[in-house]
């Protein structure tokens, strides 16, 4: 019996109008690994999450999900908003009631926000709310596009701890995109490097620094400064 895997990805190539945009990219994840598509805006990142995620199937090779349910977070929380942020998480098959809902806000700091609506609070409130939404089905693997893009420091902190805090307690496979070294540092296990037209994988280097370390935004700083 084969070794279960958290991700497999095998793509031969992802064109779109007959333009090349993704090259041949192979990589595996580890069950509960945490890594990083690295890479220019604009280069591939969030359309290799579409594929995974299955929301466009038009490409060659092959994508090997791990048994159980895939969550995505995208860069725009897309919120529905006539819906509460409670109501938001709650209306998603599978990650229960109300009561639920608000359990999940409250780790995230957002007690007191579990009734409001979308325009009512902040983005980075927002962006918790999505996360929230995300985990509220228990995912085996969950995809993070751009998650602390546009964010002040403040929020972009915020947000780095519940990421953290929330994977560390669920145990799930983690793939999330950005072009931002030091956030890659900061939040994986493993940094996948793509660029090129079409992209393919550059370098495939596991994280200098332990997920204690990352806590300490001076080892994270220095890595950074060591490793590109």
């Amino acid at each position: 019996m084969a070794p279960m895997t958290g991700l497999t990805i095998d793509l031969r190539g992802k064109s779109f109008s007959g333009t090349p945009v993704l090259g041949p990219l192979s990589f595996t994840l580890a069950p509960g690994e945490r890594a990083c598509l690295l890479g220019p805006s604009g280069i591939g990142k969030s359309t290799l999450l579409s594929l995974i995620a299955g929301f466009d199937r038009a490409y060659d090779g092959t994508i090997a999900l791990p048994p159980g349910r895939i969550a995505m977070v995208f860069q725009a929380p897309r919120l529905l908003p006539w819906r509460t942020l409670a109501q938001n998480i709650a209306l998603i098959p599978g990650a229960g009631d109300l009561s639920r809902a608000r359990a999940l806000l409250a780790e995230a700091g957002l007690a007191d926000a579990a009734d409001q609506y979308p325009e009512k609070v902040s983005l980075g409130m927002q962006r918790r709310a999505a996360l929230c939404r995300a985990l509220a089905v228990s995912p085996a693997l969950i995809l993070l596009d751009e998650p602390l893009v546009s964010l002040d420091p403040a929020s972009t902190e915020q947000m780095r701890a519940l990421l953290r805090r929330t994977l560390d307690l669920t145990g799930a496979t983690a793939l999330l995109t950005t072009h931002d070294r030091r956030e890659a540092l900061a939040l994986t296990d493993r940094i996948l490097e793509i660029d090129g037209r079409p992209a393919t994988l550059r370098h495939d280097r596991p994280s200098p620094l332990s997920r204690d370390d990352r806590l300490d935004p001076q080892r994270v700083e220095t890595a950074y400064r060591e490793m590109f």
